[in-house]
């Protein structure tokens, strides 16, 4: 009789045992199938244009000017205008040359750029002193040293007007007097 309690207990345990198989595989499909990750196709764009490209097409000059030595003087140009304005003491006054407004040429900006003037105010020199440019201004006389420029439709090319404000100080030495100031465009 003890076998035949072994052998049904044996074989009791292994339908025990293939019955907690089938349940655990049944749960682990449950698992799996609760478990698995969603997936999703992400589109990837990339819209290439050309950089900007900035040129000066003429240099800021305010031509000739004579001084009154014993007075500080004050001469503007305005970029909307196109001309050279002289302050009202008569410190100075246009002696030749012909005063232009600076020009920047701007290529390749089919979007809106911003314009602006590295520096406030510069340095002028003619290698022994200095004079001072400051109140840049793009546009018109009151645009200050930053626009935003949107270009016209079809159109990559155009060109920003640049004046500012030179002072000299009373007893300036004559002479020829230089510098640069960088500029830069980015578009928004």
């Amino acid at each position: 009789m003890r076998d035949k309690k072994k052998t049904v207990l044996t074989g009791s345990l292994k339908a025990l045992a293939a019955g907690g198989m089938v349940s655990l595989s049944f749960f682990s499909l449950i698992a799996l199938k609760t478990t698995q990750a969603a997936t999703a196709t992400l589109p990837l764009v990339a819209r290439l244009i050309n950089a900007i490209d900035v040129t000066v097409a003429t240099s800021l000059d305010f031509g000739t000017l004579a001084m009154a030595p014993e007075r500080a003087g004050r001469a503007r140009i305005d970029p909307s205008l196109n001309r050279l304005i002289l302050d009202g003491n008569n410190s100075l006054s246009l002696a030749g040359g012909a005063p232009k407004v600076g020009r920047l040429l701007i290529r390749g900006a089919t979007l809106p750029v911003a314009i602006s003037i590295e520096d406030t105010a510069v340095q002028l020199t003619n290698g022994i002193t200095n004079i001072t440019v400051n109140n840049f201004n793009f546009v018109s006389a009151n645009g200050g040293p930053k626009v935003t420029i949107t270009p016209q439709v079809g159109s990559q090319t155009f060109t920003i007007p640049v004046g500012a404000t030179l002072i000299t100080k009373a007893g300036q030495p004559s002479g020829t007097y230089t510098g640069t100031t960088r500029v830069f465009a980015n578009f928004q």
